[in-house]
């Protein structure tokens, strides 16, 4: 039997906008066509606007009851398709679904997340993310190796679940693998529960948190290219930044690709953190800059967080020198 084993893993996020590698309600490609998302109607309507400057409205199918403020949409550059995730409803019987255009016709939608197995789904988040590894093959003594690659596209989704009104809820993930035309995979890998990942107990007080906390964010790291993602754990107090990493298997007689966890920090957790509303910007070694508007004056807060813990918040005050997107420049060089 011949053995195997990974030599290198390269991975490309595609379809980048908004949170640093998360989509969005619009994205755009490398070849410059910018897709927005809209509710109109009670429909998802997107906007497909091309390089060469045509414009057309793409009506995703059975779209209805979709909360405005979850739209995301991604691309997989390696096919052209064009996926678009939204929550629909927004009681516990809210689900994420699922709809793409492969080849000029809309499949789904799929639900992806919420009412089969019984919990409510809320602030969704995706990635698009084509991971591709190397693989060196032992062919016998004395003869060269072969070296083959293996690459899959994943639709990589985060939310917050709740079981119940009662129910503080946790932060959960699912990777959808794409099949080669581009049509996702729903039942090839489960939700994971993003709770309860600490090796050791953790003794945790209440602390009564808001709807703040609860919007799990995924980025990239943009010296390895892997996602990451950040979110809180309520029942142990602490936010957690977790790797997410392509890894090759022998599944069925076939190889595969999956994506795995791997804990990258924990951080003591900070109540009145507005995750609902703020960006992350993202450097060398995770070093990360969260920053949010203020509702109420012209301030643009921000704060770092690394392995140390949460520093202490600081403002930039916005006036004719100082606009917000100079602002947000000056914190993203923080991240350098």
């Amino acid at each position: 039997m011949r053995g195997f084993r990974c030599l290198l893993t390269a991975a490309i996020v595609l379809g980048l906008s908004g949170i640093a590698g998360a989509t969005g309600p619009m994205t755009l490609t490398r070849s410059g066509e910018l897709y927005t998302a809209a509710v109109r109607d009670n429909q998802i309507m997107v906007t497909a606007r091309m390089a060469d400057g045509t414009v057309s409205d793409l009506v995703v199918p059975q779209s209805e009851n979709a909360v405005a403020g979850s739209l995301q949409v991604g691309v997989d550059e390696s096919t052209g398709s064009l996926y678009v995730l939204w929550q629909k409803r927004t009681d516990q019987n809210a689900r994420l679904r699922l709809a793409g255009l492969v080849d000029g016709t809309w499949i789904g939608p799929y639900t992806v997340a919420g009412a089969i197995d019984g919990t409510a789904a809320f602030n969704p988040q995706m990635l698009v993310y084509r991971a591709v590894s190397s693989v060196t093959e032992a062919v016998g003594a004395g003869a060269e190796p072969e070296i083959s690659e293996i690459a899959t596209t994943f639709l990589l989704v985060s939310w917050w679940a709740t079981y119940n009104e009662e129910d503080s809820g946790i932060a959960r993930y699912r990777a959808i693998p794409l099949n080669e035309y581009g049509v996702p995979k729903v039942r090839d890998m489960e939700p994971v529960d993003l709770t309860d990942l600490l090796p050791y107990g953790f003794a945790c007080f209440d602390i009564n948190a808001g709807d703040n906390l609860k919007h799990p964010r995924l980025f990239r790291d943009p010296q390895s290219g892997n996602p990451h993602l950040f979110a809180a754990d309520l029942a142990s107090c602490v936010f957690q930044i977790l790797e997410l990493r392509p890894e090759v298997v022998d599944y069925d007689k076939r190889r595969r690709q999956i994506i795995i966890l791997r804990e990258a920090s924990m951080i003591a957790l900070r109540p009145g953190l507005p995750l609902s509303r703020s960006k992350l910007e993202v450097g060398k070694g995770l070093r990360i800059i969260m920053h949010w508007d203020d509702t109420e004056s012209d301030l643009l807060h921000y704060l770092e967080l690394d392995q140390e813990g949460v520093s202490a918040p600081k403002s930039l005050e916005l006036h004719d020198g100082l606009n917000h997107e100079q602002a947000v420049d000056l914190i993203r060089n923080l991240t350098h």
